[in-house]
């Protein structure tokens, strides 16, 4: 997939995202409900919706330093085995 794909995928899910915030709101909004109500229902929805996102923020914070870790073993093992004169530096690589 090439980076122009990649930004078109980020940019349609980003939209997609916006759409549907921008709808919910909408509906909850305009639905014939006591003020009171709908207020209820905008905390509580946003408050599902800050767990949703410490959620996903805990569980890529876990992935992201699992990998961490799995690079750092790999690059030490790379060492260990004997690739120390690798050039990294190589415009070619």
């Amino acid at each position: 997939m090439s980076n122009n794909d990649k930004a078109s995928g980020n940019t349609f899910l980003i939209g997609l995202t916006l759409g549907a915030a921008v709808g919910f709101l909408s509906g909850v909004l305009f639905a014939p409900k006591a003020g009171n109500e709908t207020r209820a229902i905008i905390m509580d929805t946003g408050r599902e919706w800050k767990e949703k996102a410490e959620e996903l923020t805990s569980t890529t914070r876990e992935r992201l330093s699992k990998a961490t870790t799995k690079g750092k073993e790999t690059i030490t093992d790379l060492h260990n085995d004997g690739f120390n004169d690798l050039d990294l530096d190589d415009e070619d690589l």
